[in-house]
């Protein structure tokens, strides 16, 4: 599409708007977007591709990000196959359209594991192939239709995907900045501080729930790949590194401080973050024990951090709170 740039990121989520930002010279890296998108988040579910599963953002990031910057987009799922596709096709003649799907039917990742929604943007399409900008690679994918519209269409993951799809109607007039962040830190602390609907829209008391249950998972037949699918979500599949925290501590560092935060507020979001890969360190050996008496100490070790980890967490938004 002419006129936009692929870029890789740390999350599909926020890379895939930092990239939308470009094409439409907003000015806005991949922290920023994270943070005005307020996706900083927890979950704690008993669906996906293990027993038990956790995530460390919300499920509203994207059209968040939108909302607070006053930004009026079109947002729809669940239309027919031919109803989706005329949308797709007919909104990327006017600029890219994000779509979110399931990363197991995209032949370049390789993955035996159900995961989505992944977020993506669409740049082009043509009679047999989809042009996908993916944050996880440094170059454009291309995949057939067929294969796009599994992915696309996917009833795995976090409930069906249902050929979700995102795009800007209009991207002049957008809310002042620092009303935006303003309006997306008080957002991330509601979620934080009382839960919300959607996965990873927990926040504190999901902490608190996956730290509890940790000892008990040495019942579960795959707590190993319990295990590692924790750390893997905490460090790995796209996360920016802490569960999130680091990109939400670097949006603190930056628009944060902007509009008059105490900078110590991104400090204490860092040394969290750092804490979180520590966390997700400890649920890595956990997934390479194969003795159980061991596998049951490093998962008491684990609960412990987790708690610490909510109370920090908690703390930290409740300060946010007082000063908003």
């Amino acid at each position: 599409m002419h006129g936009y740039s692929h870029t890789p990121g740390d999350h599909c989520g926020s890379a895939s708007l930092r990239n939308l930002s470009a094409f439409h010279d907003w000015g806005f890296d991949e922290p920023a977007c994270f943070g005005l998108g307020a996706g900083i988040g927890f979950g704690y579910h008993e669906e996906g591709s293990t027993s038990r599963m956790i995530i460390g953002r919300n499920a509203h990031l994207e059209p968040a990000f939108f909302d607070h910057l006053g930004l009026p987009v079109t947002h729809r799922d669940g239309q027919s196959r031919d109803a989706a596709w005329d949308a797709l096709e007919t909104r990327l003649e006017s600029g890219p359209v994000l779509c979110f799907v399931d990363l197991y039917y995209l032949p370049y990742f390789g993955s035996d594991t159900h995961f989505g929604p992944h977020t993506v943007v669409v740049a082009g399409t043509d009679a047999d192939t989809v042009t996908i900008s993916d944050s996880e690679f440094p170059e454009p994918k291309s995949v057939t239709r067929t294969e796009f519209d599994a992915a696309w269409s996917s009833e795995h993951g976090f409930g069906p995907l249902d050929r979700r799809w995102l795009a800007v109607d209009d991207s002049t007039g957008r809310t002042a900045v620092e009303d935006a962040t303003r309006d997306a830190v008080e957002s991330a602390t509601k979620t934080m501080l009382e839960g919300g609907r959607g996965f990873g829209s927990g926040g504190v008391a999901a902490i608190r729930a996956f730290a509890n249950e940790l000892p008990e998972w040495t019942a579960f037949d795959d707590v190993q790949w319990m295990a590692r699918f924790a750390y893997q979500n905490i460090e790995r599949r796209g996360t920016g590194g802490g569960a999130f925290r680091r990109l939400y501590a670097d949006f603190l560092d930056t628009l944060g401080t902007d509009v008059g935060f105490d900078p110590r507020f991104g400090e204490r979001m860092h040394r969290i973050a750092d804490d979180w890969t520590v966390l997700g360190e400890e649920l890595k050996v956990v997934s390479e024990t194969d003795d159980e008496d061991e596998r049951a100490g490093h998962l008491i070790d684990a609960s412990e951090q987790a708690q610490t980890l909510a109370d920090r967490e908690e703390e930290l938004f409740e300060d946010l709170a007082a000063v908003m």
